[in-house]
């Protein structure tokens, strides 16, 4: 994914959180804030709490997948924190894939 649709900076990060609108699935929780770029970014945070290493970035491969094929989704240019719970790693990629549909859904009513 090109630099220009990921949010880099642990200042961006922080915004996200103080500022930033939550919206709550089972599985995730996002925080989304007016973009500053042109186009929506996406941040992903996995934790160790999630499971290890190999199933966190697991987890983030589908949900980066799921960003590029869906971006569009999301109207205006938005920053997007994806924040992972416990219980992801013994899912399947289409339940995950499912779970994410869920979660862009509430974030598009959110937005309009």
């Amino acid at each position: 994914m090109p630099k220009q649709s990921r949010l880099l900076k642990r200042a961006q990060f922080l915004k996200l959180s103080n500022q930033g609108k939550k919206v709550h699935t089972d599985s995730f929780l996002a925080l989304i804030c007016v973009g500053e770029a042109q186009n929506n970014r996406i941040g992903i945070t996995v934790s160790k709490k999630v499971g290890n290493a190999v199933e966190r970035n697991r987890i983030k491969r589908i949900i980066r997948e799921y960003f590029r094929h869906n971006k569009e989704i999301i109207s205006g240019p938005a920053d997007i924190n994806i924040i992972a719970k416990k219980g992801l790693t013994s899912l399947t990629n289409r339940q995950i894939y499912e779970k994410l549909d869920k979660l862009f859904t509430k974030i598009k009513g959110r937005r309009e």
